[in-house]
């Protein structure tokens, strides 16, 4: 983590909503102190072992939901914050190829389910 940012600007396009959004994300600086902080890793080699969670991990939600975790390895991560996207005022239509391969791979449970907007 260094450099350790001060910012992440995150745009994206929600293939389900057919909307886009961003956001300008201030990064705090004592989440790189909670990162130092030494957390349990499973290893093949030595079982468990103790180090510092290395990675921030960004979560993009319907609804423009982003979540911020911290993380060494699949099941050490830790939730730091929750932001609200904007949303932006662009044509979908750019996506269209894109949006149509998404359809058809998950098309039916859109129909059937909706977009889940909880849960996140």
């Amino acid at each position: 983590m260094e450099p350790y940012p001060n910012f992440i600007a995150i745009q994206w396009f929600s293939f389900a909503e057919q909307k886009f959004y961003q956001r300008l994300i201030a990064i705090p600086e004592h989440w790189k102190e909670r990162m130092k902080e030494l957390a349990p890793q499973k290893t093949q080699l030595y079982g468990t072992v103790y180090r510092p969670r290395n990675f921030l991990t960004f979560g993009l939600a319907p609804g423009g939901e982003i979540v911020v975790w911290m993380m060494g390895q699949v099941g050490n991560e830790v939730e730091l914050a929750r932001f609200q996207a904007n949303e932006l005022d662009r044509d979908p239509e750019i996506y269209s190829v894109n949006t149509q391969n998404y359809l058809e791979e998950n098309g039916e449970f859109l129909e059937q389910h909706g977009i889940p907007k909880s849960g996140w």
